[in-house]
């Protein structure tokens, strides 16, 4: 098989993955269990499966295509290289937050990132300082959202889904897997939110006004990328739940 037509396969292989995954992710949500094992099973077996084709690939390979691999080189250090730059950037702000606590909680207080949860050996929970002037009960819903995150192992699995990303950075249904999974685990954050009691307007109104749809690039810096879009389909999704229901996802 040559380079190209093993590209091709590649791509077509996380395409199919991919729609498996999102019919899977259907019928997951019609019984309120938790959509984000299989994205993540399509992002693994996406990137991992054509991985053991590519030595006789490589053997077969003629000289003419071995820019191909230099591409696929640079583009994976590139990546590399863009997450490095993330973390170091996490490391620079980390010296100007504070330890503190919020509501018998420790946290990070940052000058304007947050709330999120940083890092992926060490995740901890980073509050702005301008959530002190919110009300109690808001802020409550913030930090248990971020402990949902903690408990869930949330920083860790994207770390992995990214490195994951590293092998293939090229395979553009990867990036639709990777952005899928994202939404699976605030939607699953969701619903152990309200699981542990939380009334869902109060919650729905705090993601209208704090919402955040993914924050932690790779679970270690973090970046919060705003969709208003993917905001508005998680409350329907609140609304549309009877959340009696979702403690099968605790």
């Amino acid at each position: 098989m040559l380079m190209p037509a093993w590209l091709a396969a590649s791509m077509a292989l996380a395409l199919l993955l991919g729609g498996a995954a999102w019919w899977t992710e259907r019928r997951l949500q019609r019984r309120r269990s938790s959509t984000r094992w299989p994205w993540l099973a399509a992002l693994a077996v996406s990137a991992i499966v054509p991985l053991a084709w590519l030595p006789g690939v490589l053997a077969a390979m003629p000289a003419e295509q071995a820019q191909l691999k230099l591409a696929w080189l640079v583009l994976s250090l590139g990546m590399l290289l863009m997450l490095a730059l993330r973390g170091a950037w996490l490391l620079a702000h980390q010296r100007r937050w504070q330890q503190s606590s919020m509501l018998g909680t420790p946290v990070y207080l940052s000058g304007g990132i947050g709330p999120c949860v940083a890092g992926w050996l060490r995740p901890r929970i980073v509050m702005p300082v301008w959530l002190s002037s919110i009300d109690a009960q808001q802020q409550a819903l913030l930090l248990a959202h971020e402990q949902c995150r903690l408990a869930a192992r949330d920083p860790q699995l994207l770390a992995l889904a990214h490195a994951l990303i590293v092998l293939m950075p090229w395979n553009l249904p990867l990036w639709w897997q990777l952005h899928r999974l994202r939404f699976a685990i605030e939607v699953d954050c969701d619903a152990r939110m309200l699981a542990q009691g939380h009334a869902w307007r109060d919650y729905a109104a705090l993601l209208r006004r704090h919402g955040q749809y993914y924050s932690g690039l790779t679970g270690a810096a973090p970046i919060v990328l705003k969709d208003p879009r993917a905001l508005r389909r998680r409350r329907r999704l609140l609304a549309g739940i009877p959340w009696d229901r979702a403690a099968n996802l605790l």
